[in-house]
């Protein structure tokens, strides 16, 4: 899902390094020029506490004989952000970004596999001026929402989005279709105008449908 990401042209926008692994031979054989640490997320995504287990890798050796490790997965290069990731929820022409608290930033020098679930806890309160990383301004959250909305067809969504610690870009490192919308504030408000303007413009498809067959 995060393949249309660079096909969108965004500036200040892409998706880390990442590498699909279908089976323990692939896993060991294709892995060598990967740059470490990796994240290894599993690439079933069935909403199963499983779907959630990752882990945070990093060297060869800890891929190789990681036991936690099951392919299919997605290796995917961990960037240094700073400790924050941002998740924007998408509903229609509705988007909101919320911060919350993320791995914190690693050394190139660690060792072995480290086991985790769910990489967003908890939610951060505020944007002050001097705190990075930044929250990302509104009119650029609009163009990547609206981006991946046309190339995914999808209208009920969310992205995780991270800030590169070595640039001014960000990086979206995950995508879920139909995601938790339970943790977005005030989501009821949100969800039942969704699904009210969904109502409507069904109507006004069917009301040009029988004034198209009135005419002919």
């Amino acid at each position: 899902m995060l393949e249309p990401i660079p096909q969108l042209h965004i500036p200040n926008l892409n998706i880390p390094n990442q590498l699909l692994v279908q089976d323990t031979e692939t896993l060991i054989s294709t892995t060598k020029d990967l740059v470490f640490p990796v994240i290894a997320k599993p690439l079933l995504a069935d909403g199963t506490t499983n779907a959630h287990n990752m882990s945070l890798v990093f060297n060869h050796e800890g891929l190789t004989k990681g036991l936690e490790l099951d392919p299919p997965l997605v290796l995917q290069q961990f960037v240094n952000h700073g400790g924050v990731i941002f998740k924007v929820y998408v509903a229609g022409g509705y988007v909101k970004c919320v911060k919350r608290s993320s791995l914190p930033d690693v050394s190139n020098e660690g060792d072995g596999v480290m086991s985790f679930s769910q990489v967003s806890s908890s939610v951060i309160s505020g944007d002050n001026s001097d705190e990075k990383p930044k929250m990302p301004v509104a009119e650029f959250l609009v163009e990547v929402a609206e981006g991946l909305r046309q190339a995914l067809g999808l209208h009920l969504f969310n992205f995780d989005l991270i800030k590169d610690d070595k640039s001014d870009g960000y990086l979206v490192v995950d995508i879920n279709y139909f995601p938790g919308y339970e943790k977005l504030p005030f989501y009821e408000s949100v969800m039942t105008d969704f699904f009210l303007n969904v109502k409507k413009s069904q109507e006004l498809v069917k009301v040009g449908v029988d004034v198209e067959k009135t005419q002919t």
